[in-house]
């Protein structure tokens, strides 16, 4: 099974969907924010671009995706 893969454009990094689990966790004790109810970057606010969903070649479109955030 493929993992999920989310893209900022803004900041052009991609995440997990394991690795954003983490970081809304930490967000969530820390601010008591949510990102993950919202789907937006918890760096810029913006739009995340869920990469599952780009139809085959399509990821020129959305940007050059980079490595995956681990961390």
């Amino acid at each position: 099974m493929q993992k999920s893969v989310y893209y900022c454009p803004k900041c052009d990094r991609t995440i997990s969907r394991e690795r954003l689990e983490q970081i809304d966790a930490d967000l969530v004790e820390r601010f008591g924010k949510s990102c993950l109810s919202t789907m937006r970057c918890p760096v810029c606010d913006t739009d995340f671009i869920d990469l599952d969903q780009v139809p085959p070649g399509g990821e020129r479109h959305v940007g050059d995706t980079r490595q995956i955030d681990q961390g």
